[in-house]
């Protein structure tokens, strides 16, 4: 019996070999897999916006004709801006930034003026107009989130006037060239709408005037200014 089975064996094994090599493993297909990357934001470009706020200013005249010689006042400032960011080592954003306002005027003030030697009761007023600014800006981003800080150079036009009952002040229109410093934050909605809150502190150097009653009169002022913005990057 068990030599039957050998020679059964012996005949089937070249049929099962022959059957075993036909079978051949095929892998199954892997599809390439196409992975989209986001694009990241960059605060690299142009961009121009609106901004609105408050400031307070405070003037002073340098005169011996004046009990108190300042004047300070708030109001609305409104203007636009534009300028351009770099966007470099990842998160540094470097800029310039130009800027053009409108300063609401102050109201009446109350003065005591010097003339003959008593004082006397005047009334005054310090008129802000026009301004702009030209300055860089310098801050590092949180991915749609910049942090900066702003320096440079701000024209203002005003002047000063004043009446008692023999005498009147008019300045006339005055444009001063000061220097201004701040800081901000700004926050990109969407790739191209961004809002901003800024503050600002600027000086104004002295500016001289003569008058028949005070032939060195000079002004100088001093101001701080709140605003929010809104802008669209290209």
């Amino acid at each position: 019996m068990i030599k039957r089975l050998s020679i059964l064996a012996a005949a089937l094994a070249p049929a099962i070999g022959a059957q075993a090599a036909d079978v051949v493993y095929t892998p199954p297909v892997v599809e390439d897999v196409v992975i989209i990357e986001q694009p990241t934001f960059t605060w690299t470009g142009f961009y121009l916006g609106a901004v609105a706020g408050y400031h307070w200013t405070q003037a002073e005249a340098n005169t011996y004709r004046l009990v108190d010689p300042s004047f300070d006042f708030d109001n609305w400032v409104g203007g636009v801006f534009a300028g351009y960011n770099y966007q470099f080592a990842n998160d540094l954003v470097l800029g310039i930034e130009g800027e053009v306002d409108y300063f609401g005027n102050s109201d009446d003030q109350a003065l005591q003026v010097i003339i003959t030697g008593a004082p006397e009761p005047a009334v005054g007023k310090f008129e802000r107009g026009w301004g702009g600014s030209l300055r860089g800006r310098l801050g590092y981003a949180f991915d749609r989130t910049l942090i900066y800080g702003t320096a440079g150079g701000e024209l203002a036009s005003g002047k000063v006037t004043g009446a008692t009952a023999l005498y009147s002040l008019d300045t006339g229109e005055q444009t001063i060239l000061g220097w201004t410093v701040g800081a901000g934050i700004e926050h990109a909605f969407t790739n191209n709408f961004f809002g901003r809150i800024e503050y600002r502190y600027t000086d104004f150097p002295k500016y001289d005037k003569s008058f028949s009653w005070d032939p060195n009169f000079s002004m100088e002022a001093k101001q701080s200014v709140v605003k929010v913005g809104l802008g669209y990057k290209f």
